[in-house]
């Protein structure tokens, strides 16, 4: 007979389709597969003919549990009652729109006008591939919270500790949801976070401004393709996220008044965000006309039809020899701490940066505070950088707050 300890032991088996089987009694087996799914299987004969029915995953049954329902399945088979029949009578007469999935789908598509895209497709994915296999199927009355959580700590296991995270309050949304629906009375879901690991803070690679003149002189002396060579190069002068300069509309910009006005659906905190632009920036950008002054997108790649790719940037950083020394958002936190040190208004800095900053009331006005102030330091930070070119430092004097 099987034992937690002999289990424990067991090895997926090598090169074959086929699971290994162990065998406990009359019948019961646990198959074990070669991408190290173990599945509990009762092997029976039914009229005369050899059937097998799925009892439950080892990851969600124990040798205990799965030994109580080889029980049950032989209780039904002693009073002439095909298991098999019998689960897919159940299964018929149950109402699948309790399952967590079926919530879970109808909860995400009661929202998706409401929020971005690509939050949409990122919570889809969550459910898809982390919580839809195991407990997609259980009607939500019946999921405890250590089955969220053994659901969270298999995510971590692979290392995505970000959306081992993400994944508990997501199903907890969901819980939330049956609540209001009347369907169940609590939500198992609340301080599950603690039981997992404390997240390491990830700091982005960067530059120090002292090591950056070098990386100006390589910047200015790459060949490869324009557009991505001014892609960097107002990277620099902006300081803008990557997603934000890649899907920079010809629309946005007002050449006029030197401004870029991105729309709040682009941003990161969902608010509209005005970037002023330095005669360095214009000038950069007014390069690209000829290239794509015909399209919507002012960094459009016309082999793929599609915007510029971020490891589009990342390639020419690594081709430049700063592979693990700088990153696309390491030219926010270049920016910030330089422009601290010099002194400037803290918030400008970060409205410049479009951080969450002031309270609901005063959100709405964020992208227009101090515009006048972050006008002239964003062109005196251009004028810095091009200062860095002939290695000298002079950050301009009295027009700081």
């Amino acid at each position: 007979m099987l034992t937690d300890s002999k289990i424990r032991r067991l090895k997926p088996p090598v090169n074959t389709k086929k699971p290994d089987k162990y065998s406990d009694s009359n019948g019961l087996q646990l198959h074990v597969f070669s991408n190290g799914r173990m599945t509990w299987i009762y092997a029976y004969r039914f009229n005369s003919k050899q059937k097998n029915i799925t009892l439950g995953s080892y990851e969600f049954m124990s040798l205990a549990q799965a030994r109580i329902h080889h029980l049950q399945a032989r209780e039904l088979l002693a009073n002439g009652i095909d298991p098999s029949e019998k689960k897919k009578e159940t299964r018929q007469t149950e109402d699948t729109s309790h399952l967590f999935k079926i919530l879970a789908y109808e909860w995400l598509e009661n929202r998706r006008n409401l929020i971005k895209e690509t939050t949409y497709l990122r919570d889809l994915s969550v459910f898809e591939k982390d919580l839809f296999p195991f407990i997609g199927n259980i009607p939500i009355n019946q999921i405890k919270g250590k089955d969220i959580l053994e659901c969270a700590q298999k995510i971590e296991a692979r290392g995505a500790q970000e959306m081992a995270k993400r994944s508990i309050p997501l199903a907890g949304r969901i819980f939330r949801f049956a609540i209001r629906k009347g369907l169940i009375e609590n939500d198992p879901t609340p301080h599950l976070q603690e039981a997992l690991k404390p997240r390491k803070v990830k700091h982005m690679a960067r530059l120090d401004i002292s090591e950056f003149p070098p990386f100006l002189e390589r910047m200015d002396r790459y060949h490869g393709s324009l557009m991505i060579k001014t892609a960097i190069q107002l990277m620099t002068l902006t300081f803008v996220r990557t997603a934000e300069l890649r899907m920079m509309e010809w629309s946005e910009i007002d050449f006029e008044n030197k401004l870029w006005r991105i729309p709040s659906e682009k941003m990161k905190m969902a608010e509209p965000h005005i970037v002023p632009l330095s005669k360095q920036a214009i000038e950069l950008i007014k390069g690209l006309l000829p290239l794509t002054g015909n399209e919507q997108y002012v960094f459009y790649n016309h082999s793929t039809a599609k915007p510029m790719s971020s490891n589009a940037l990342l390639c020419v950083i690594r081709t430049m020899g700063y592979h693990g020394k700088m990153t696309g958002h390491g030219f926010r936190g270049l920016a910030s701490t330089t422009l601290h040190e010099q002194g400037y208004m803290h918030d400008a800095i970060e409205v410049q940066l479009a951080h969450k900053t002031g309270n609901a009331v005063s959100k709405a006005y964020n992208h227009a505070q101090h515009l006048q102030y972050r006008v002239n330091m964003m062109q005196e930070w251009a004028d810095f950088i091009d200062s860095l070119r002939n290695n000298v430092l002079p950050f301009p004097k009295n027009k700081r707050a």
